[in-house]
């Protein structure tokens, strides 16, 4: 049998996070598809007449098995200054705050979650919803745009726990005040403390770069990557950690919008993962339960075919995960709730058609197992930054417990050291859907890219999907109509909409302290905002065509 190659893209990871998009004609109009979203204080948007509040309530809570920290330990953490960490979730990391109901008990943001509610085991949990969940504000009012890219700032979610757990343990103050309110006696504590964080901090130790993502911005497949490979896959003896297999996270993305993700026949950025039936949107979706900190540590069990056990110290909820896609397909793309010139859309709908149809609109796709009704996800190179693609050439320097297996749905075999790291987290989750289910069939694999090449999305929702790009680079769709040489070289991040040139507005909460800094086509570092110019982009179109397909695509 073969060795299984450092790299081959199109073994790329499954399940990183979702990644779609969609597009269809609706009516132009006022606000009358809006209506008032309970208590919460803003505006829910007409996203169909499938998306209601008992979907959105399942969407928000759903279990799916991930565990960030006992909840008993979130309460109790604080702030050097006296805050509690969880107060944090919304004030300082810009998750959206929900309030008290019955499928919030704990009144956590959107997207969180207490996990095993009313056992010794209670976690604190997180979901899919907490980075496609977004809420954007016109004339002072706040508009929620479910399966939209949120505007938080995993970076410093991710990094304040870090230094909050630290604070603890190394501060005496700190760490009674917590055992205080945990009463757990301090021995055992500290030592449970200490446990959980030594993979966490070596994790954010090796992963989180120096430059920071910022806010709307991860990059999830790095995060997900050395997870498995960093965590999950080494010897007992050192809680399973290989920390050298773990690689700065340096190639962040916005998250996708997620409506009509069920219908692409590929799907991730990259058009790396395969798409369109119930079996593949559940093995994409159980890798992005692992990357939000699922419980995962293979162990060797001479039992079990392959002599590795995937599932018996696993804390995913596959059954919940295999109904997430059942909600999403709920989510329809929002609908423009303000006034649109309707004369002027519909000069804007012949341009569309003429310059952007060809890679962006809905053509029929590759059949998928029990689905024939897939859309055509085309995936090309326009030029835009391609270090993304870096991710996926990460070597590791050892396979741990992998070693020697045979990949799932193919003859290679796992080298001992070597391969690279996204093949890795491709091959555990796969082996454990495999014995789960040993007749699920993830044959079909997406054919080798060109580096750089991005999928062109079907554009339903695009007007509530800014900064632009997959990189996130360009603040309105205004400025993605102009040269990239034209494009601004900087730009603050946050929720303000500017509806005239649709996106993000000039001045945000936050000011200067939201800034995302750009690059030209020379620097392909991740921040630049080159590409998608030139005929057939629409950068070339005279200011009134350029406003008038800006108005059709507010219709889509």
């Amino acid at each position: 049998m073969r060795s299984m190659p450092t790299l081959k893209i199109s073994m790329l990871a499954r399940g990183v996070m979702f990644s779609f998009l969609g597009l269809m004609l609706v009516s132009c109009g006022g606000d009358s598809n809006v209506s008032d979203s309970g208590n919460r204080g803003v505006v829910a948007l007409d996203q169909g007449p499938n998306w209601n509040p008992t979907n959105q309530a399942a969407f928000y809570y759903l279990d799916q098995g991930s565990w960030i920290m006992p909840y008993e330990w979130a309460k109790a953490l604080k702030l050097p200054n006296g805050q509690s960490f969880l107060s944090q979730l919304s004030s300082s990391y810009g998750y959206i705050p929900d309030p008290v109901s019955p499928s919030n008990p704990e009144g956590l943001p959107v997207g969180f979650l207490v996990a095993n509610p009313g056992t010794k085991n209670q976690q604190l949990s997180m979901n899919c919803a907490a980075c496609h969940t977004r809420q954007i504000e016109v004339a002072g009012n706040k508009y929620r745009v479910d399966g939209g890219p949120a505007f938080s700032n995993t970076y410093a979610l991710f990094k304040g726990i870090d230094l909050i757990v630290g604070n603890t343990l190394s501060d005496q103050a700190a760490f009674d005040a917590f055992q205080a309110a945990v009463q757990v006696p301090a021995e055992t504590l500290r030592t449970q403390l200490n446990t959980w964080y030594k993979p966490y901090n070596t994790l954010m130790t090796g992963s989180l770069p120096t430059e920071h993502w910022g806010i709307g911005r991860l990059d999830a497949v790095a995060m997900l990557q050395n997870r498995v490979s960093g965590l999950d896959i080494g010897p007992d003896g050192n809680q399973n950690i290989i920390a050298s297999n773990i690689a700065v996270a340096a190639q962040p993305v916005r998250p996708p919008f997620i409506w009509n993700s069920g219908k692409q026949d590929y799907t991730q950025w990259a058009g790396t993962s395969v798409n369109g039936d119930a079996t593949y949107a559940f093995s994409r979706n159980t890798g992005e339960a692992l990357g939000v900190f699922a419980l995962f540590k293979p162990k060797r069990d001479p039992a079990v075919v392959g002599g590795v056990n995937f599932l018996k110290e696993n804390s995913i909820k596959y059954e919940t995960v295999n109904n997430i896609q059942t909600f999403v397909d709920q989510i329809g793309p929002p609908k423009w709730p303000w006034p649109v010139d309707n004369a002027m859309a519909l000069k804007g709908k012949v341009l569309y058609e003429i310059t952007c149809a060809s890679c962006h609109g809905i053509k029929k796709g590759e059949n998928r197992p029990g689905n024939t009704n897939t859309w055509a996800t085309p995936v090309q190179n326009v030029g835009t930054d391609k270090s993304y693609y870096k991710n996926f050439t990460v070597p590791t320097t050892s396979s741990g417990i992998l070693t020697g297996l045979t990949v799932p749905f193919s003859t290679n075999i796992v080298p001992a050291s070597g391969a690279a790291s996204v093949s890795l987290f491709d091959v555990a989750n796969s082996s454990a859907l495999v014995q789960l289910n040993p007749s699920i069939d993830l044959n079909i694999k997406a054919p080798n890219r060109e580096v750089g090449s991005f999928e062109s999305k079907v554009l339903q929702g695009v007007w509530s999907a800014a900064p632009y790009l997959h990189n996130g680079s360009v603040p309105t769709l205004a400025a993605l109509l102009t040269p990239s040489a034209s494009r601004p070289t900087s730009f603050q991040v946050g929720p303000v909409y500017d509806t005239t040139n649709v996106g993000l507005a000039t001045d945000q909460p936050g000011g200067s302290a939201t800034v995302r800094v750009t690059t030209d086509c020379a620097t392909m570092n991740g921040n630049s905002n080159c590409g998608h110019e030139g005929p057939g982009f629409g950068t070339n179109l005279t200011p009134d065509e350029k406003k008038a397909l800006i108005e059709y695509l507010k219709t889509l």
